[in-house]
């Protein structure tokens, strides 16, 4: 070998290091974050505290299954601790929008099939357009230069979200206090009189 060989081998070799070290360090918002359940403006929302400040994920508005017992509050404890969980299993750098039973679901990662009930965040009401869902629930701009969505597809299809991105460019803001836990209330949920596949959210601009 060469010395000018010698050269360009040594250079190769230190700027794949550096790239090595530059993707090793680079941040991931999802996977240090922790999720909890708050209140904003007297709406309960999940929040997460990452290592920019607290951030808003979705405020929880809808009543539609609230006459099965899920109501704003109980979806709002229920999926924080489903963003937590699917944090701590390291499956929270993507959120896919899809299908899941023949129900638009938004789940945990990207990989194929988008949606299973093992990644499952929640579900939302019956005849979703689960892509478009996705874009409205993280107030995403199709378009826009710094937009998290990586895809999107017909109807029958899904979108897939880069949830780092989406921590990373969110707004910090304050919580204004906790939301009452429902397991906490001494009165029983109302029986279930409409499908409960758990979760309907508003999107996260208040919607």
């Amino acid at each position: 070998m060469t010395k000018w060989q010698s050269l360009t081998a040594a250079v190769t070799l230190g700027a794949i290091a550096i790239g090595a070290v530059t993707t090793f360090n680079q941040p991931s918002y999802a996977q240090s974050a922790t999720f909890f359940c708050g209140v904003s403006d007297g709406i309960p929302t999940t929040f997460a505290n990452t290592s920019r400040g607290t951030v808003q994920v979705v405020k929880w508005t809808s009543e539609f299954f609230t006459d099965s017992g899920y109501t704003p509050e109980r979806r709002c404890q229920e999926v924080s601790s489903r963003f937590q969980r699917h944090r701590d299993r390291g499956q929270l750098n993507f959120l896919t929008a899809g299908y899941l039973n023949g129900q638009p679901a938004i789940c945990a990662g990207n990989s194929s099939p988008p949606c299973t009930s093992e990644k499952l965040l929640f579900t939302l009401k019956p005849g979703s357009d689960a892509a478009a869902r996705i874009q409205q629930i993280f107030n995403i701009s199709v378009g826009a230069s710094n937009a998290p969505l990586l895809e999107s597809a017909d109807r029958n299809s899904s979108a897939t979200v880069d949830f780092n991105r989406f921590l990373e460019g969110a707004r910090v803001v304050q919580p204004s206090g906790s939301a009452p836990n429902p397991a906490l209330n001494s009165q029983p949920a109302a029986a279930p009189t409409r499908p409960q596949p758990n979760i309907e959210p508003s999107n996260g601009g208040g919607w």
